[in-house]
C-alpha cells in the first residue's frame, strides 16, 4: 500500500510539473447565480466586478423542446421555446466581459421513451438539439454535458456500483463531442460533471465511462462538483469509500490523467493529452444545516473555506475553472439552504469580500521574466522579474525548486495601472529547471519555467 501511494504521489508531481512547464493558463473563476439582484438590477454588472471570467447556466432541453421539432438542428424550428430571460442573460454577460458556460440536461418524453426527464435520451437526438443550441447561441463556447449523473436522482438508467449508467452516459457524451466540434472547432466540450459522491462513486463512475468499442468517451475537460466534507486542505487523505472532494482534486486529476493518457516510454512515462478539471460547483452553507446539505459553518468560516478552496484550486495546473454556487442565499426559512454570498434579500456576507479577492483570470497580471540565466548571474545581481498587476493589494512572487522549495520570495504592496520590478537572487550548486510563481492580487498564478545554466 505504502509503495502504491509513493507511486501515486511520484506521478501526481510530475503531471502537475508537467503542465506548469508552459506559461500558466490558471483556473477560471466562475459562479452560477442569477440575472437579476433583489432590487431588480441586472446582476452582470456586479458578476463583473467581482472578477468573474465565466457565468453558469443551465439549459432544460425538455422545457424547450416539449415536442419534437421536425427540424431539429434548426433553432428556428416552431417547436423549441427557447427561454427569452437566456438570450438576454448571453447578450448582457457578453457586454460585462462574462463568458458563459451553458449547462444542458434532461430529456423530452419524445427522446427517451416515454420515460421520466432524467432517462438517457437518444444520443442522436441529443447531439441535434446540441447543434441547434449552439447555432442558436453562437457565442457560447463552454458546454457542460448532463449534471451529476453518478446519482441516480440525476441520471437514469442507474444502479448502485453498476457500469450501467456510465456507459450510457459514455454514448451520450461522445455523441455531444461530435456535434459540438462539428459546430465550431473552438467549442470546449466538458463532460464527466460527477458529484463528490453518488450511487457510483466518481472514480468509479470515471473508469467505467467506455463506449462499446472500449474506447474513452472523447473531452476537452473533466467537470466535478467536489461539495467539501472538510476544510479544503490538498495534503488531506482522501476518505475512504471513494469519495473526491475538494481537498481530493489532485488525486482525482491524476485518475482522470490516468484514465486518459497510455503508457509509453520508461519510468512510468505516459503519452497523450490530459484533460483539465472543471470545478463547476463548489460551496459551503453558512448559519445552519438545509434540506440540500447537513454541513454548515459560522459566515466568517464561509469566507475561510472559499478562500482556502479557490487557492487550492488556483496552484493547481490541472483545474481549468472553479465554480461557487452561489450568490444569493434562498429565501428564509428554518431549514433553506444559505450557500450564497449574499443574503436573500441582498445584504453581502463575508463570503463576497473573500470570493471578490479570490484568484480571476480577469485580474491576470502581466509578467516579464526570463527563461534562461546564468548561475553567478543569479547568485550575483539577480534576475528581474517585471509585473503589472490589475488590482491593488499584496503582490508574492516566488522563485522555486523543481520540487516546490522556495528558494527566494519578494512581497510588497502594489496598486493597478504601475509597473513593478522586483530581483531574485540565490546562490546555486546544480543547474537545472526552476519556477517563478506571481501571485497578485485578485489574478490567477502567473508560472514561468527558468533554465539555469553552468557560468
Amino acid at each position: 500500500m505504502l509503495r502504491r501511494l509513493l507511486a501515486l504521489c511520484s506521478f501526481a508531481f510530475a503531471f502537475a510539473f508537467a503542465f506548469a512547464a508552459a506559461p500558466a493558463s490558471g483556473a477560471e473563476k466562475t459562479i452560477w447565480g442569477p440575472t437579476k439582484l433583489p432590487g431588480g438590477g441586472s446582476s452582470f454588472p456586479l458578476y463583473r466586478d467581482l472578477g468573474v471570467d465565466t457565468w453558469q447556466v443551465t439549459l432544460d432541453w425538455s422545457s424547450v423542446a416539449p415536442n419534437r421539432p421536425a427540424r431539429p438542428q434548426d433553432p428556428s424550428d416552431p417547436a423549441y421555446r427557447w427561454p427569452a430571460g437566456l438570450d438576454a442573460a448571453v447578450s448582457e454577460a457578453g457586454a460585462n466581459g462574462v463568458n458563459v458556460a451553458l449547462l444542458t440536461i434532461f430529456s423530452p418524453r419524445w427522446a427517451n421513451g416515454g420515460r421520466s426527464r432524467l432517462w438517457v435520451p437518444d444520443t442522436g437526438a441529443y447531439a441535434d438539439f446540441l447543434t441547434a443550441a449552439k447555432r442558436r447561441y453562437p457565442s457560447i463556447r463552454r458546454w457542460m454535458i448532463w449534471g451529476e449523473p453518478n446519482l441516480g436522482s440525476r441520471f437514469l438508467p442507474s444502479r448502485k456500483n453498476d457500469s450501467t449508467a456510465p456507459r450510457a452516459y459514455a454514448r451520450l457524451l461522445d455523441a455531444a463531442y461530435v456535434a459540438l466540434k462539428r459546430a465550431s472547432r473552438r467549442n470546449i466540450v466538458i463532460g464527466g460533471m460527477t458529484t463528490t459522491a453518488g450511487d457510483i462513486q466518481p472514480a468509479d463512475f470515471l473508469r467505467a465511462m467506455r463506449l462499446p468499442n472500449g474506447r474513452r468517451p472523447r473531452l476537452d475537460w473533466f467537470g466535478h462538483n467536489p461539495f467539501p466534507f472538510r476544510f479544503p486542505n490538498i495534503r488531506s487523505r482522501a476518505i475512504p469509500g471513494g469519495f473526491r472532494d475538494v481537498s481530493d482534486l489532485d488525486l482525482f486529476s491524476h485518475e482522470i490523467a490516468r484514465a486518459y493518457t497510455r503508457p509509453c516510454g520508461r519510468r512510468g512515462r505516459r503519452c497523450g493529452r490530459a484533460p483539465r478539471v472543471w470545478v463547476s460547483e463548489f460551496t459551503v452553507q453558512s448559519d445552519h444545516p438545509s434540506t440540500l446539505f447537513k454541513l454548515s459553518v459560522g459566515r466568517a468560516a464561509q469566507a475561510r473555506w472559499l478562500t482556502a478552496a479557490f487557492r487550492l484550486a488556483d496552484r493547481l495546473p490541472s483545474v481549468a475553472g472553479m465554480g461557487w454556487h452561489t450568490l444569493l442565499d434562498n429565501p428564509v426559512g428554518p431549514r433553506s439552504p444559505t450557500m450564497g454570498l449574499m443574503t436573500a434579500a441582498g445584504k453581502r456576507k463575508p463570503a463576497f469580500r473573500a470570493f471578490r479577492d479570490a484568484p480571476s483570470r480577469r485580474f491576470r497580471p502581466s509578467v516579464r521574466a526570463p527563461r534562461r540565466v546564468r548561475r553567478s548571474v543569479l547568485g550575483g545581481r539577480g534576475l528581474v522579474v517585471k509585473v503589472s498587476p490589475k488590482a491593488r493589494g499584496r503582490l508574492v512572487i516566488r522563485l522555486a525548486s523543481r520540487r516546490g522549495r522556495t528558494l527566494s520570495r519578494v512581497a510588497r504592496r502594489v496598486r493597478e495601472g504601475r509597473s513593478y520590478a522586483f530581483r531574485l537572487r540565490h546562490t546555486l550548486r546544480r543547474t537545472g529547471k526552476m519556477r517563478i510563481e506571481v501571485a497578485a492580487p485578485r489574478g490567477e498564478l502567473v508560472v514561468r519555467v527558468l533554465q539555469t545554466s553552468p557560468r
